[in-house]
């Protein structure tokens, strides 16, 4: 059994894990309780999601003690020793030794180097995601990542190519590229004298030709590598989603300097006007972080206001965790945890004005939705994602799920977008 944690590059790494296990013979035990081996993919950008791998831990060993627990991820980068101590922990693996899962648990069986890895199927998902980048080179100062995965790594256009090829014919129609830092790609491909850098872009370029129904979406990218050329490759191409993940963090300039994140208030808002007038019917998500340390009242209003500028469909809000071995773990002027959970109750209050605004502009229009393999637990509707990103409910029949089909949205609120199949 294979539980994983935090990103999409987890769950990537999982998946990759599950057929290097598979193809050494082992099996995956349908029921939990059964598993000889328990695996956790484990993430470490929160005290919560370090709390969580414990928890799960736990819950394995008290589920079945017999069972052999295998831990992985970014928390075994610093805390291993620690995991070690858990009651039922038979084994740690580093990031870079995810590939020889099955040399650890059966002494031998298929190995591979992590920038190696490769899937042909995603279980259990209706997208298929794709890791083509590895490695941190920022250094924002409220971030662990760079700590626990620090080498940068890019798979190369043609091993891209002929991973998404398999998944389109296995007959996903979204593929999702992502990376622990995506805008990076290329950044340690070493190329000869007056050859262009490689960039994202190519990789984009690339999958263009790919034969096949399907559309490309790319994950969280940093907003320095947003340039005129990835704009005008989404603008311009049939397959890219319109659709950009670009975290803010803050929208004060005073915490943004304190976070190291190389940008300002306004320029960030000058890249989503800028976005917005090219590419048409695109859509911007993104990461707010409240209660760094620093942050005054005033400094919080910024960042509501950059907000509401912004107008993001959807926003990951976060309270500040200070994480040991970062720059803003030692940093002055900490927020109350009762200031921290006032001023995130105000900002989802403003995320979800945002998205409504956001979304208004599409009613009475037809969007294409990949419709998901569950329907709404609520509802017992269907659900999907628009190219553009939006979650939309309709009535509709099983045998639509998998597929991409035209919904025409009716009615929508702060909370919901509902829409019914497009028949003309």
């Amino acid at each position: 059994m294979i539980k994983t944690l935090g990103c999409k590059v987890n769950q990537y790494e999982s998946q990759a894990m599950r057929e290097i296990l598979l193809r050494s013979g082992f099996a995956e035990a349908s029921v939990p309780e059964n598993a000889d081996v328990y695996i956790l993919n484990t993430c470490t950008v929160t005290h919560e999601a370090d709390k969580e791998s414990r928890y799960l831990i736990k819950a394995f060993h008290r589920k079945n003690p017999k069972a052999a627990i295998a831990v992985t991820g970014c928390y075994v980068a610093e805390d291993a020793g620690r995991i070690l101590e858990l009651p039922g922990v038979s084994y740690v693996l580093r990031n870079d030794r995810k590939g020889r899962i099955a040399e650890m648990l059966a002494g031998g069986g298929m190995g591979a180097d992590i920038a190696q890895l490769r899937i042909t199927d995603f279980k259990g998902h209706s997208k298929a995601f794709v890791k083509i980048q590895d490695g941190c080179e920022n250094r924002c100062s409220y971030c662990k990542v760079p700590l626990v995965r620090p080498i940068l790594g890019s798979k190369l256009t043609g091993d891209v190519v002929d991973e998404v090829k398999g998944l389109v014919l296995k007959g996903f129609k979204e593929i999702v590229l992502t990376g622990i830092c995506l805008g990076a790609w290329g950044a340690d491909i070493q190329v000869r004298r007056g050859v262009k850098k490689p960039s994202l872009v190519d990789v984009l370029e690339a999958l263009e030709r790919v034969k096949g129904d399907f559309r490309i979406r790319l994950s969280s990218i940093e907003p320095k590598y947003v340039t005129d050329d990835l704009i005008r490759y989404i603008a311009d191409s049939k397959r890219a989603c319109k659709h950009l993940h670009i975290p803010l963090q803050s929208g004060d300039d005073k915490i943004l300097r304190r976070m190291n994140r190389p940008y300002t208030a306004k320029g960030y808002l000058g890249l989503i006007k800028k976005i917005r007038s090219r590419i048409k019917g695109c859509a911007v998500t993104t990461d707010v972080i409240v209660g760094f340390p620093g942050e005054t009242e005033e400094n919080f209003k910024n960042t509501v206001a950059c907000m509401r500028a912004a107008r993001p469909l959807r926003t990951h809000i976060f309270t500040f965790s200070g994480r040991e071995g970062t720059a803003a773990c030692g940093m002055d002027g900490a927020v109350s945890a009762d200031v921290m959970k006032k001023r995130y109750d105000a900002l989802c209050g403003v995320a979800r004005r945002s998205s409504y605004l956001c979304r208004k502009k599409f009613l009475k229009r037809r969007l294409d939705v990949l419709v998901e393999t569950k329907r709404d637990k609520g509802t017992g509707l269907l659900t999907g994602y628009s190219d553009n990103y939006i979650k939309v409910e309709f009535e509709g029949p099983d045998s639509l799920m998998g597929r991409i089909v035209p919904v025409k949205v009716k009615k929508l609120d702060e909370d919901r977008t509902i829409g019914a199949i497009k028949n003309d």
